[in-house]
This record gives structure tokens, C-alpha cells and sequence, in this order.
């Protein structure tokens, strides 16, 4: 499971900096084509899917929670 997050976490950093290279790219004119527009999709992407992957880990854990709270028989008084 900490895996999953390790990798968020780099997914997150990924999009950020792809972002932001797509920008400098862009404003600065290094490329005549596309390449900068790509790179910003490309960041965009990688955040969506990292937070699917924060979704879908948050979704476990509420999963897990609410199988522990099935597990454990209350004690009525």
C-alpha cells in the first residue's frame, strides 16, 4: 500500500514539473511546434491519474475500515 502512495507522489511531482516545462516551452518560443502543448497535456494527465490512484486508495481504506467495523461484534449493555 505505500507503495501506491510512493507513486502518487511521484506521479504528482511528475505533473507538475511537465507543466511547467510545457509553459517555459511555450512562452519562450524554444519550439515552433507542438512540444510545449504536449508537455502541458502530458502534466495534466499524469495529475488525473494520480488522483485516481488517491481515490482509489482512499476508497480502500474506507473498504477496509468498514470491514474491521463488521468484524468487531458491539457489546450492548
Amino acid at each position: 500500500m505505500m507503495q501506491l502512495r510512493t507513486i502518487e507522489k511521484l506521479l504528482y511531482k511528475i505533473a507538475v514539473l511537465l507543466v511547467i516545462l510545457g509553459a517555459v516551452v511555450r512562452f519562450l518560443h524554444l519550439s515552433e511546434n507542438y512540444l510545449g502543448l504536449y508537455l502541458i497535456l502530458a502534466g495534466h494527465i499524469a495529475g488525473v491519474v494520480a488522483i485516481f490512484l488517491y481515490m482509489k486508495y482512499v476508497n480502500d481504506m474506507e473498504r477496509k475500515k468498514q470491514a474491521l467495523k463488521q468484524k468487531v461484534p458491539t457489546i450492548k449493555r
